[in-house]
């Protein structure tokens, strides 16, 4: 597990403004930020899920993709990379690709608050959102109690679909 990019007397203050957070494009510089937190955050889960063939150099190369394809967004608290995200919007609905939140700051209610605010962008526009989960991911809880359905499986994943009218 790689250190937090938080320092340990910076933790508590997160704590009180977690609606602080900012999103802002990734640029080619958080390559290396980005793909340490998305080990960290995600490294287990996909080992787990995929097995021997899940590498560093496997993962490596699929992020370099996926940064190159211009959706990932950094997810910051006080100027510091604590996340990222990418969030493809369609006619038909918000597709969560991925947020990866900083393990430091798991259980402290940052995944909520940027689940809550797209969401409630979804209400406002009336569609759903769609995301998949690996069934072992604790975020999978998190999602049910945001009011995300399971709908299926793709691979090793569980897809899940929230509808406007689950809005509290």
């Amino acid at each position: 597990m790689t250190a937090s990019p938080l320092p340990e007397d910076g933790r508590e203050a997160v704590r009180l403004h977690l609606r602080s957070y900012r999103l802002r494009p990734a640029a080619p510089d958080d390559a290396d930020a980005l793909f340490r937190l998305h080990r960290a955050a995600m490294g287990g889960h996909l080992a787990r899920a995929y097995g021997r063939s899940w590498s560093d150099d496997f993962a490596r190369e699929r992020h370099d993709r996926w940064l190159a394809e211009g959706r990932a967004q950094v997810v910051e608290l006080d100027g510091l990379t604590v996340g990222a995200l990418d969030v493809v919007w369609a006619p038909d609905g918000m597709q969560l690709n991925r947020i990866e939140i900083d393990p430091a700051l798991h259980g402290q209610g940052l995944g909520t608050a940027i689940l809550r605010d797209l969401l409630g962008a979804c209400g406002r526009r009336g569609t759903p959102a769609h995301l998949q989960v690996f069934p072992h991911n604790p975020a999978r809880r998190l999602y049910r109690r945001l009011g995300f359905l399971e709908t299926g499986t793709d691979g090793a994943a569980i897809t899940m679909r929230w509808d406007p009218q689950h809005l509290s």
